[in-house]
């Protein structure tokens, strides 16, 4: 023990905390369901010496399921659809579900309590990179990026032309989020940012404070009629589900466009297709599908929209605070306590 230990009893519980920590780390194996960034396999790995990485030719929900035996934590990314056939399945040594998200939409979390499973996510860490990235579907939708790199790499460009790629400047356009959490809230000050005017949709007013310049409107028609972009924040809920359809749809300006950042369940995709093809929404940013990887491929075909493969949290520094969030929480759960990030 230190000599600072020794006169200050808040350092020995630290450091007799530490100890124990070691001690049931060391017999807590982890499963990864797919290898995680460098910096997250590090963080991982600093603090449990047994941590298993599902090879690629095993990642499956039954790949999973045959690699958790003998396993106390399970990191599982996006990619899986945990259901209730899942956790029945679950050998009886899995104690905690980390979620490497934010969402947790692909999880059954009735069917992971009744099973006991301790589960937590990864929140608060991800809002500066989502934001980032939305802004950048705003531009790139707004500004016909995709038209135009088509353009660069066939090799039909022909010069500058007046009349070329025509697209929309952001000062003094209508932003309006749905969904204003932190990651709404990041997007609104960026977006204010560039001069645009931001309205907001939530569950409720926020208090003045988090509103951060934006404008509340509860009526849903209104909101949606004033927007010349409309950006979807809001986690993917019973509620939310498919809620860009085709009657919210005409409700909007003919010419605005449509950016997602969420979950693709929350919109309809024949609705917005046939939209996008008919020209009443001009352009659509969206880094979110359903069914991913099995997207609609329509998507693809046409020069208007800007697709990104789910990499709003793709930044080193957001993958790494998730592994850190997320081993935090562990410690904390092996411990005996409650984990401030656990659902």
């Amino acid at each position: 023990m230190t000599e600072r230990a020794a006169n200050d009893p808040a350092a020995t519980l630290s450091l007799l905390e530490d100890s124990l920590l070691t001690s049931i780390a060391d017999q807590c194996p982890v499963l990864l369901t797919e290898a995680l960034p460098q910096e997250a396999m590090q963080t991982f790995r600093s603090v449990f010496p047994h941590v298993t990485v599902l090879p690629p030719a095993r990642q499956t929900v039954e790949g999973v399921l045959e690699a958790a035996a003998n396993v106390r934590v399970i990191v599982a990314t996006v990619r899986y659809v945990l259901d209730r056939a899942f956790f029945r399945s679950l050998p009886a040594s899995v104690e905690v579900l980390a979620l490497y998200s934010a969402g947790h939409g692909h999880v059954d979390l009735e069917a992971a309590r009744e099973r006991g499973l301790k589960i937590i996510n990864t929140p608060n860490v991800l809002a500066d990179s989502v934001a980032d990235l939305a802004m950048a579907l705003v531009l790139g939708a707004a500004r016909r990026i995709v038209e135009g790199l088509d353009l660069m790499r066939s090799g039909q460009w022909t010069g500058f032309s007046p009349t070329l790629l025509l697209g929309r400047e952001l000062r003094g356009q209508v932003l309006g989020i749905y969904g204003m959490g932190q990651i709404g809230r990041e997007i609104s000050i960026r977006a204010q940012g560039f001069g645009m005017n931001v309205a907001y949709r939530n569950r409720s007013m926020l208090p003045r404070e988090l509103e951060v310049g934006a404008r509340y409107i509860p009526d849903e028609e209104e909101f949606l009629g004033c927007c010349d972009v409309l950006l979807l924040a809001a986690p993917h809920t019973p509620e939310t589900h498919k809620f860009l359809n085709a009657e919210r749809i005409a409700q909007m300006k003919a010419g605005a466009v449509v950016v997602n950042v969420s979950r693709g369940e929350l919109i309809d995709d024949d609705a917005l297709i046939e939209a996008l093809a008919c020209g009443h929404i001009a352009a659509a940013g969206l880094d979110v599908f359903a069914n991913e990887p099995d997207i609609d491929r329509r998507y693809l075909a046409m020069g208007n929209v800007f697709p990104l493969p789910h990499i709003g949290s793709a930044t080193v520094e957001a993958r790494t605070a998730m592994a850190d969030v997320l081993v935090e929480g562990i410690e904390r759960i092996l411990l005996g306590e409650q984990a401030q990030n656990a659902l």
